[in-house]
């Protein structure tokens, strides 16, 4: 299966049919187009996701500890139960995320990163880099 930008170029191929469960360490994926995938339990730690579009993509026990999620879209996505973990959040969009058991502790995020209503940054030891 190959693994697109949002310009239709190939950033990497993986082995099988579902992206569930697969390893993306230190892989570099900016602007990957990942809009409605089922990513349950996808490891991208260490991984530069720059601008990614995951619009409601199944995203549940993902682990994006330390990844690179600056201006990423994550609107509507399904982040129930991931690891951000010193993410960051700068200019990201998590609008109408489930961020239900979430963990960002050290995630850092900036006055452009948006969150679902009602979610309070500072509950979270969450970094404000502005």
């Amino acid at each position: 299966m190959d693994i697109k930008n949002e310009k239709g170029d190939v950033l990497i191929t993986v082995e099988g049919e579902s992206l569930s469960g697969s390893d993306f360490y230190k892989k570099e994926l900016p602007a990957v187009d990942f809009r409605q995938a089922d990513l349950t339990r996808t490891r991208f730690y260490a991984a530069n996701l720059q601008s990614a579009n995951f619009q409601g993509a199944t995203l549940k026990r993902v682990d994006f500890q330390i990844a690179n999620l600056q201006n990423a879209n994550l609107r509507q996505a399904d982040l129930s139960y991931a690891n951000l973990l010193d993410t960051d959040l700068r200019g990201a969009d998590l609008s109408e995320a489930n961020l239900k058991w979430a963990v960002f502790k050290g995630t850092k995020y900036d006055k452009l990163t948006k969150f679902p209503k009602g979610f309070k940054p500072k509950d979270y030891e969450m970094t404000c880099l502005n």
